[in-house]
């Protein structure tokens, strides 16, 4: 008898097709593909082989590689958006300008609203605010109504302020270098060892009770041209011993040193004082000191300071 699948002609391939073993198999074949259809149960069966062996099988190929990199990206975007976010709220907590612009990234700026930017401009020493933006132009720019944010961002070591309008255009623009960084108190100036190591200060290095003795004596608007942040002294590690005054001007500022003892040893607290004010207290310091002219700087004294 031969083989039910191998008809020997058409008649008997019709009859034992739609005999009851073929409707049976027939009928198995479409019930599996209804129920796959229905139910998806062979992709959710090969999805859930997959999962349990992925584990075990290599991560390569596209699918992997594009998978990693999506992953990557959320990642990267995520502390991208934590870390605006975080400038963005230090930059409406700062309470000055050096606190401002300390917090600024080398490779991300920062946006402050206008009303801000007017109180720390204001908090700033004359002679840096007026090489930044004139007074009257601020107060200009204000009385139109047209002045709304500010953008600040380094750019070559130096930062960038940008005063914008409602529509992002630049009304004005200033750039802060590393002098005027300094002489705004943005850089916090720190050095190791005392006075006595530093030659420009040298002859001008006076006790420290002495000094402040003398400053106390003079109006508020001479101590803060000379002192503009008491602040930073009180909150410094260790006592103050001496004051030290250099004898250069840069930008109409002197540079003012100030020794801590601390546990670790003397260290230089650097400040820039005004050059008109810092005359005032060494015009106490020392009577014999000549006021200096215009565009000069002090000349040295070479024995009056104490040791």
């Amino acid at each position: 008898m031969p083989a039910w699948s191998e008809p020997q002609d058409l008649k008997t391939w019709v009859k034992r097709g739609f005999s009851l073993r073929g409707s049976v198999l027939l009928l198995a074949v479409f019930a599996i593909l209804i129920s796959e259809m229905r139910f998806s149960w062979v992709e959710m069966l090969v999805g859930r082989y997959l999962a349990v062996t992925n584990s075990y099988r290599p991560e390569s190929g596209n699918v992997w590689e594009q998978g990693r990199l999506k992953e990557v990206a959320t990642q990267t975007l995520e502390k991208m958006a934590i870390r605006q976010l975080t400038a963005q709220r230090e930059a409406r907590q700062a309470t000055s300008l050096a606190q401002l612009i300390e917090g600024l990234s080398a490779s991300q700026g920062t946006m402050i609203s206008a009303s801000q930017f007017k109180t720390l401009y204001s908090q700033v020493p004359a002679a840096v605010a007026r090489k930044l933006f004139s007074p009257y132009f601020i107060l200009r720019i204000s009385a139109e109504k047209s002045w709304e944010r500010v953008y600040l961002e380094r750019e070559d070591g130096q930062v960038g302020i940008y005063l914008l309008d409602n529509g992002n255009n630049v009304l004005g623009s200033a750039m802060l270098n590393d002098q005027q960084l300094t002489a705004s108190g943005t850089q916090p100036s720190v050095l190791t060892g005392s006075l006595d190591d530093q030659p420009e200060f040298a002859g001008r290095i006076y006790a420290a009770n002495r000094f402040f003795a003398a400053l106390g004596t003079l109006s508020p608007e001479i101590q803060r041209g000379v002192l503009s942040r008491p602040d930073a002294v009180l909150a410094a590690e260790g006592t103050p011993s001496r004051v030290g005054i250099s004898d250069e001007v840069n930008a109409d500022m002197i540079r003012i040193g100030i020794e801590m003892d601390t546990p670790q040893g003397p260290r230089i607290l650097l400040f820039m004082g005004q050059e008109w004010a810092v005359w005032q207290v060494r015009s106490l310091l020392e009577p014999q000191t000549s006021k200096p002219r215009a565009g000069q700087g002090s000349q040295p004294i070479q024995s009056g300071g104490d040791r």
